[in-house]
């Protein structure tokens, strides 16, 4: 189901119920999903860790698990 699908599918839903109760939930998930954005509470220093490795995968400096666990073989004798 693709998003204007669904987003119209959920419309049909809404206008069709008499149950109050339903209602109030979904616009609580609307206001509370406005309101707050995970990323707002995560500590700025995490938030530039989380940029910095971003930018690393995407300028390929990454290793696969075989190269860290080879490493570590090497490293530490397992």
């Amino acid at each position: 189901m693709d998003i204007q699908t669904l987003k119209l599918d959920l419309v049909e839903k809404i206008i069709n119920t008499e149950k109050t109760s339903l209602l109030l939930e979904i616009s609580d998930l609307f206001s509370n999903n406005a309101k707050s954005d995970w990323w707002d509470n995560v500590p700025p220093e995490v938030q530039d860790s989380i940029l910095e490795g971003l930018k690393d995968v995407e300028e390929g400096n990454t290793f696969t698990h075989d190269q860290v666990m080879c490493e570590a073989k090497q490293q530490y004798g397992f």
